[in-house]
């Protein structure tokens, strides 16, 4: 369902109007309303059933008022032809004279810090009061945690409970606890009306929950940011075009010696990871590295086969391959800005086509390090605006955010050097490195084009066999400029 969360009524009109149709019930976040929302109104904006929702400040909402006004706002709602989200912990439903009709009850308890040890019977206490569906929903700190509330979905064979967690680790347990049958899931159209709400429509276009499937083995982006992602919508487009049972998800993590993706138990299991910033090292040093990543001492790819992890590299395949179809770089100078695991990439691949490669970053030790590592010469941040080389490649995280500035000084687009930005936009639009290096008339490549290149590997690490270029691109949907 579609859960919004509108200040007024004008604004519940308009986010109304923007409901899918494959949504089947639409929730009002009512206690995030800036004034009184008459339920009435609400019905008369959409065919679909309603959900009013007061969600009180003890269970991570923002109603703050008393027991009796709480009843007073849910019944009216219900009166008026809403189904009604009624917090169990408030004791309304002990009464079997309040909300008759439990098909149009959602019974909830929501525990924002962690699963609480009591939950099983709390449950079935929730279960016990006939409403329509049984809502636990748990905060989760981590991945792991985010998991486990998704495994107690799985346990359950009721079709009225729905188990699910909230928080910034909870997004592979939301999509996960769909799969495994649970009774709601809510998603937002724009704003977020809980923590860790995966947009509906991800939910519905990337990941299609509404067609229920089989999942053998699972896969996902591991990284601190994952949200941005264009994987999740590559891989699993890829895997459905070819009847795979498997679904790909995004894993973000905060602490990876702590969380250890490698190590997570779960069934289906998973079987491979993409990992981005700022773990590919840390990816490198738990699995079985191939040659690529014991020159670069990082890993974008972690692969579970006969019972241990191998890590690969397909960063240089998604350097490389752009970098050659301009020319070699035999007797040409590339300036490489980072010092992270997209940098050694690109040192690799750099210097695989014959360049000669100087390193620059932020801080200047950064830089001496990785030349030490990798046997190039380093340069100082001050001097980067003085150079003049043949290639200028952002490895950094310059251009990601929305006020960003290029990565480059605008005096070394002057000669008209290739620019390659390892930055892409979700939307496809042109990173501000793109952008003035376009309007300086030098030849570019961007993120898209080095994320297409590498995913192509990676995919067939995945079981994702045939994999073309073209597919990619189609798999994508992403406008893109002229380059």
């Amino acid at each position: 369902m579609a859960s919004l969360a509108p200040r007024d009524l004008a604004e519940a009109r308009r986010l109304a109007a923007r409901v899918p149709a494959r949504a089947s019930a639409i929730e009002y976040r009512l206690d995030l309303a800036a004034e009184t929302i008459d339920s009435r109104a609400l019905l008369d904006l959409d065919r679909r059933p309603i959900i009013a929702t007061w969600r009180t400040t003890a269970e991570s909402g923002n109603f703050s008022g008393g027991r009796e006004e709480y009843a007073r706002l849910l019944q009216g709602a219900y009166e008026a032809g809403a189904t009604v989200d009624v917090e169990h912990s408030s004791g309304l439903l002990a009464d079997p004279s309040r909300f008759p009709d439990r098909s149009r009850v959602i019974v909830s308890l929501h525990a924002p810090f962690d699963l609480p040890a009591d939950w099983e019977e709390r449950l079935a206490a929730m279960r016990a009061t006939a409403a329509r569906a049984a809502k636990l929903v748990v905060g989760a700190k981590d991945l792991p945690a985010a998991l486990n509330v998704a495994a107690i979905q799985k346990s359950h064979s009721d079709a009225s409970v729905a188990v699910f967690p909230m928080g910034p680790a909870s997004a592979p347990g939301r999509i996960l606890a769909t799969f495994f049958g649970a009774s709601l899931v809510y998603a937002p159209i724009e704003a977020p009306t809980a923590p860790g709400q995966v947009p509906l429509a991800e939910l519905l276009d990337v990941y299609q929950i509404d067609r229920p499937r089989k999942i053998d083995a699972l896969f996902g982006i591991v990284g601190e940011e994952v949200a941005g992602s264009l994987s999740p919508l590559l891989h699993n487009t890829l895997f459905r075009a070819r009847e795979l049972p498997y679904l790909y998800l995004p894993l973000p993590v905060a602490d990876f010696d702590r969380e250890k993706p490698q190590e997570l138990a779960f069934d289906p299991r998973f079987r491979g990871f993409s990992v981005t910033r700022p773990w590919k090292q840390k990816a490198a040093e738990t699995a079985v590295p191939t040659e690529d990543v014991v020159v670069t001492r990082a890993a974008n790819t972690l692969l579970f086969e006969r019972g241990r992890w191998r890590a690969e590299n397909t960063d240089v395949d998604g350097i490389f391959d752009p970098l050659a179809d301009h020319d070699t770089g035999e007797g040409r100078t590339a300036v490489i800005l980072g010092a992270g695991g997209v940098a050694r990439a690109a040192v690799v691949a750099a210097r695989k086509l014959g360049y000669e490669v100087l390193v620059a970053s932020r801080r200047d030790e950064a830089a001496d390090a990785l030349a030490g590592e990798l046997a190039v010469d380093s340069l100082a941040w001050k001097d980067l605006a003085e150079t003049e080389a043949d290639l200028y490649l952002n490895a950094t995280p310059i251009g990601s955010g929305p006020e960003d500035p290029p990565a480059f000084p605008k005096r070394v687009l002057e000669h008209r050097p290739l620019v390659f930005d390892c930055v892409y936009r979700r939307d496809g639009s042109p990173t501000p490195t793109i952008r003035v290096a376009r309007s300086a008339r030098c030849p570019t490549i961007d993120g898209l084009q080095m994320f297409a290149a590498q995913a192509i590997r990676q995919a067939r690490f995945f079981g994702a066999e045939g994999v073309t270029a073209a597919e990619v691109e189609r798999a994508l949907s992403v406008p893109r400029e002229a380059a």
